[in-house]
């Protein structure tokens, strides 16, 4: 018999506390290689606290997390943290030489499914700068920036806010075909029914802490 898929990251006895609100309390999870999970409970639940714990931007009250060694972690947030003086190009490629990313044929399909080509066009170009951009937009860029960047756990909290129909069926066909790689995994929060039944193969439910 074939051993279980080893944990990528996990929480043991986790728990957080926001203000009087327990969000977690003692759980104990862990997501491991090839894994595509969604997560859902009601607002407040403690959905995107529980994505912040396990990739390190939210720390826990008390227990701990455990990551493999060598696995990178990459977070989308509700609320991006983009430069308004950027330029598309720093925030996708940084310091990306083009001979880097141009025959890389992941790269050029981001670059093509959701910046409109390897020009970015649909942006503005590459020299476009953040600040002027609509919700839509800096959406698109920042998934853009983060699927460029391939980390093992990939982190999605509500990841079609902002998005039109064309983008979200795009990104439901990505994380569907090019997720499954060995040593990724996903972890998506959303509240549309369609992509989350398209890419996540199990859900996880907060609800009460747990």
């Amino acid at each position: 018999m074939a051993a279980p898929p080893a944990n990528l990251v996990a929480l043991d006895r986790a728990r957080l506390v926001a203000g009087t609100q327990v969000l977690l309390d003692d759980v104990s999870v862990g997501v491991s290689d090839g894994d595509r999970i969604g997560v859902v409970g009601r607002n407040g639940g403690g959905k995107s606290s529980l994505l912040g714990a396990m990739v390190g931007t939210r720390p826990l009250d008390d227990g701990r997390v455990v990551r493999a060694g060598g696995v990178s972690a990459g977070m989308l947030a509700q609320v991006d943290v983009l430069d308004p003086a950027a330029s598309v190009r720093a925030v996708v490629l940084g310091d990306l030489a083009e001979h880097e990313w141009a025959g890389d044929p992941r790269v050029r399909e981001v670059l093509d499914g959701l910046l409109g080509g390897t020009d970015a066009q649909a942006l503005g170009g590459w020299d476009a700068v953040v600040g002027p951009m609509s919700g839509g937009e800096r959406r698109r860029l920042a998934l853009a920036a983060l699927l460029v960047e391939d980390p093992d756990l990939l982190v999605l909290d509500e990841p079609t806010n902002h998005l039109d129909v064309e983008g979200v069926a795009w990104l439901a066909a990505y994380l569907a075909g090019r997720r499954p790689r060995t040593g990724s995994a996903l972890l998506v929060v959303t509240h549309d029914r369609w992509f989350l039944d398209a890419v996540s193969t199990r859900t996880w439910e907060v609800a009460d802490g747990r």
